[in-house]
């Protein structure tokens, strides 16, 4: 037989025998039959460690579990056999008999694993994998015999040697007296959950049924005010608009009126009587005569000094332009409501009529607050000044003072306009043709100004279709970033006006609806 000169890992010669062809199995063979004497000779093995899982069923899925770890250890055989037979008919490769009197069986893993009835059917069996061996430590008997008595991978197949410890049984019997208390506590803590569950429910519940009140709360507390509340929706969006030119257009004949009287051209209106006020639509005309009617007697014919008080110059505006009466309306309601307590906890802009909207409060305002922002764009240009806050103002400027002030902002209107057709003059020299004509430039400049207000409309529309919404009780709206129109809340996935896909879901919230129409503005 062809023998083959080594030398191991600690530098000991020896001779093994070649590996040939004509012998395929010899080696797997040899390598098995010397690890079955190795155990046998050494009388000794290192155990595998194990997890011993103890698991008893509780209720509703649930289970009792625990898991005991037993490290490798090393156990002595009093005796130890090879290849005998149980007598179920299998063969173990070892047999060892262990000191208290339990018998191990040990199966050598070298190119064939213990088959599946075998495991299952031979008790505290392990089995010892030898498969990964290189053949230099196969060759080296001493580093052989480290890896099959301790250093090669092994496991357990079934272990009552472990499985069936006084240790184990003890915990196994005291989990199992557990598991009365555990189902108790399992079946109160699902009485618990389902308690919660239920008071849950009925505070979703309750909450919806509030809010269902709440609405309609709203809905009847709004019925005495619908008129008016929609008259204010129509002069908030573009009703303003088209509103102020058909009073300017019916004040023309008082307006020359006052022009005679005070001694100016009525084309050249003095700047301190046509001051644009939030709210000026509270009064029922033009707002310079309302300004006039207090500026005249009030301020130009008293003397530097003379102190007067909000509410004679709201008697003033009152008696020359009256007040709207639905305007009035709105406006005592919120200075009713304005009182109440739960107005008294919030910021003096946070404070309305609870069953308006915020935009609908913001909007409304009172004549005497409309003419006291007056009286303080007065006090800006240096006519005024006040007094008592929000009370009383004393006039600063004599009537002289005041036309001369006129007068010297007619000389820079005018010649700021000679400046401008000058220069219109010079480029229509230096452009010629390429100049626009007053024709053309005019056109073009009605197209950007109706096409500014389609764009405004649309962005009132937009705003009002929010408040609409918020104010049905909805807390959520569609909101297509195409059209920048908003639609109730369903489950649709394209705009029904524009038909765009680009639609997303936004909170209606007072902070949303009242800066909504700036955003707007700014989007792209």
């Amino acid at each position: 037989m062809r023998l083959i000169a080594k030398c191991s890992v600690a530098g000991r010669f020896y001779f093994a025998h070649h590996r040939g062809a004509e012998c395929p199995g010899g080696y797997e063979t040899a390598l098995h039959k010397m690890a079955k004497q190795i155990l046998l000779d050494a009388g000794r093995v290192w155990l595998p460690e194990r997890d011993v899982v103890l698991s008893f069923p509780l209720v509703f899925g649930e289970t009792l579990s625990k898991t005991l770890h037993f490290e490798t250890r090393e156990v002595r055989f009093v005796s130890a056999v090879s290849e005998r037979r149980l007598e179920n008919g299998l063969t173990p490769d070892v047999t060892a008999l262990l000191k208290n009197d339990a018998e191990l069986h040990i199966e050598v893993l070298v190119t064939h694993a213990v088959e599946e009835n075998k495991s299952l059917a031979i008790d505290n069996t392990i089995e010892i994998d030898l498969s990964w061996l290189s053949e230099e430590t196969v060759l080296d008997s001493v580093a052989l015999e480290a890896e099959v008595l301790r250093s090669a991978r092994r496991w357990w197949h079934r272990c009552s040697l472990i499985d069936e410890l006084p240790r184990v049984q003890a915990v196994r019997e005291a989990l199992e007296a557990k598991v009365p208390g555990e189902i108790k506590r399992l079946e109160r803590q699902r009485e618990r959950e389902e308690a919660a569950k239920r008071k849950k429910e009925r505070a979703a519940q309750q909450k919806e049924e509030r809010r269902q009140a709440q609405i309609r709360n709203k809905a009847e507390a709004r019925e005495p005010f619908e008129i008016a509340l929609r008259n204010l929706e129509q002069v908030e969006s573009t009703g303003w608009l088209t509103m102020g030119d058909r009073l300017a257009e019916r004040a023309k004949p008082q307006l020359e009126v006052v022009a005679r009287r005070l001694g100016f051209e009525p084309g050249k209106w003095p700047t301190f009587m046509d001051i644009n006020v939030r709210q000026e639509w509270v009064f029922k005309e033009d707002r310079r005569l309302w300004q006039g009617a207090v500026f005249e007697p009030l301020i130009l014919e008293k003397q530097p000094g003379y102190i007067f008080s909000v509410a004679q110059a709201l008697a003033f505006a009152e008696n020359a332009a009256g007040v709207r009466e639905w305007a009035l309306k709105l406006s005592q309601l919120k200075q009713a409501h304005l009182r109440q307590p739960y107005n008294q906890r919030k910021d003096y802009e946070l404070r309305g009529v609870w069953f308006l909207t915020s935009s609908e409060n913001h909007a409304i305002r009172s004549p005497y607050a409309v003419v006291l922002s007056y009286l303080k764009k007065l006090c800006k240009h240096g006519v005024l000044a006040e007094e008592r806050p929000a009370k009383t103002f004393r006039v600063l400027a004599s009537s002289a003072d005041i036309w001369m002030a006129h007068e010297k902002e007619q000389r820079h209107v005018k010649a700021k306009a000679l400046r401008a057709e000058r220069g219109r003059a010079t480029l229509k020299a230096l452009l010629g043709d390429v100049f626009p004509e007053d024709e053309k430039y005019q056109v073009v400049e009605q197209e950007r100004r109706e096409h500014r207000e389609a764009v405004t409309q649309r962005l009132d529309c937009s705003v009002n279709d929010a408040n609409a919404i918020a104010a049905s009780g909805h807390d959520t709206a569609l909101f297509c970033r195409s059209c920048k129109r908003h639609h109730l809340p369903a489950p649709i996935k394209e705009c029904p006006v524009c038909y765009s896909h680009r639609v997303r879901l936004v909170e209606l919230t007072q902070d949303y609806l009242h800066t909504l129409l700036h955003r707007l503005k700014c989007m792209p």
